[in-house]
């Protein structure tokens, strides 16, 4: 039996064009998490298909995008075709099934799924650069010898992703937006003697025209890598007149706040940052790029630790008045000696190690982190907790302009820095005085405070000052750890 669906034609390559990446980004009402959902429904009853839905963070499945999924099967009138369970959705005839789940701590659960045809990143505007680094590789085909290398047209496993750009920084929007030439080429040219990729004599990927045909095809083959789509409300003609009527009031109201929302513009900061002017002074001075390891220098760890959730450590060092920010790293649901033996991976040569005030703190059931670090011979001091967050904040503030941030090895640290915002009210819409607390990026901005106040008592932090770097140099030596 067959049947008529009508479909958005800007995303219609998902039904019909192999590539290793799909992209579709823009503004609101674009459609594009629910031409997504559509397309893997009617992809996944035309051959069995393994789909795994993630984005970054999910502490649920109601934070996944399988109500989304339900709710298209049913307006399809295809609910006698699946099975839906708690946690996945299974296509009866073909055996397709889809997974729901967070990516930034699953990666070796994802390994352990076996082969994934598709794995469609969801809210891809929040996901970080080592999650895609580590994601990649593991969303791989067959060989090429096979007749079918998996995905959806037996060419290989794709992967989608789907997005509203939020900050120009985003590795995301990096990746298939402003460096799109660099990490996203629509073509390549691939050798089939070694099944690699062809490079220009400068290293660079070289971009085959795909209408040209003087080229050895015994030897090379020309090969869809991506398709990058931009999508909005104009393209979507269910765009719902409710919707429209709330576009248009905020286009003759903040014209800027507009093209953001409606047009998928990237702004610098986030609405209510709370390092909003540090970060764009940071960019704006050009103090975050390489920043190498200096190993004739100590390097010093700063920590937020958290004992049911995420611990976070920033990797600091100072060279004359300045702090190289070289590295960051962070885990979830790990106990400390895991992150000592990360600390020993690095090969860095260490100096002290500063703990926040729980990290003396006695358990039941645990030696405490500061105890554990001393038993392997590192050298540990704790922070005193500020009698109000806002201390820690303007300390961080104050410290800002001295800071040089390495963009590739901090990069989920500057992602929590950047992301770090006040409360906002849901009824008003008004940010309140209190950062929002136990977000995906609370716990890296608290470490950057863990480092800020090891510098400056409570009495200098009360109130952020510009006289940056005269107050740190007039410090008494003998109390931090500029020695």
């Amino acid at each position: 039996m067959s049947i008529e669906i009508e479909f958005l034609e800007k995303l219609s390559f998902l039904l019909f064009e192999s590539a290793r990446v799909k992209v579709a980004f823009g503004g609101r009402g674009g459609g594009k998490t629910e031409g997504y959902a559509q397309a893997l429904i009617l992809l996944s009853r035309s051959k069995k298909l393994r789909i795994l839905c993630g984005r970054e963070f999910q502490n649920s499945i109601d934070e996944s995008v399988k109500q989304t999924i339900e709710a298209w099967i049913t307006d399809f009138g295809f609910d006698d075709e699946f099975i839906i369970t708690n946690k996945q959705i299974i296509h009866k005839k073909t055996g397709s099934r889809f997974f729901f789940m967070g990516l930034r701590y699953n990666i070796n659960k994802i390994k352990s799924l076996g082969r994934v045809d598709i794995c469609w990143i969801e809210e891809a505007d929040k996901t970080s650069k080592t999650t895609l680094d580590k994601l990649f590789p593991t969303i791989r085909g067959r060989s090429i010898h096979e007749a079918d290398r998996g995905g959806p047209f037996g060419k290989g496993p794709e992967i989608w992703i789907s997005f509203n750009p939020d900050l120009d920084t985003d590795e995301v929007y990096k990746r298939y937006v402003s460096d799109k030439a660099k990490y996203a080429p629509d073509y390549v040219m691939i050798d089939r003697s070694d099944d690699s990729i062809v490079l220009n004599p400068d290293g660079s990927i070289y971009q085959p025209d795909p209408n040209n045909n003087e080229y050895n095809k015994n030897r090379y083959e020309i090969v869809r890598y991506a398709i990058v789509t931009k999508i909005n409300y104009w393209d979507n003609k269910w765009f719902p007149p409710d919707l429209r009527m709330e576009m248009s009031v905020l286009k003759a109201a903040d014209e800027n706040k507009y093209l953001e929302v409606w047009e998928g513009n990237t702004k610098i900061v986030l609405d209510g940052a709370i390092y909003a002017d540090e970060i764009k002074d940071v960019l704006k001075s050009g103090r975050r790029g390489k920043v190498p390891y200096d190993p004739n220098k100590p390097v010093y760890t700063f920590w937020d630790l958290g004992h049911s959730d995420k611990t976070a450590i920033w990797f600091i060092q100072r060279v004359g008045v300045e702090f190289n920010i070289i590295n960051y790293y962070e885990n979830r649901l790990k106990k400390m000696p895991h992150y000592i033996q990360h600390l020993q991976s690095l090969n860095y040569n260490y100096g002290t190690h500063y703990l926040p005030h729980d990290g003396s703190a006695e358990t039941l059931s645990n030696i405490t982190p500061e105890k554990q670090l001393k038993a392997v011979g590192y050298s540990v001091k704790i922070v005193e907790r500020p009698s109000k967050k806002s201390v820690g904040i303007n300390a961080a503030r104050s410290v800002f302009p001295l800071c040089n941030f390495d963009e590739i090895n901090t990069s989920e640290g500057w992602q929590c820095l950047s992301r770090y915002a006040y409360k906002v009210d849901e009824d008003t819409g008004v940010f309140s005085r209190e950062p929002a607390h136990d977000t995906p990026w609370s716990h890296g901005a608290d470490g950057f405070q863990t480092f800020a106040l090891s510098l400056k008592s409570e009495t200098d932090s009360k109130k952020p000052k510009r006289t940056v770097e005269r107050k740190i140099l007039n410090l008494p030596t003998n109390n931090g750890w500029m020695r």
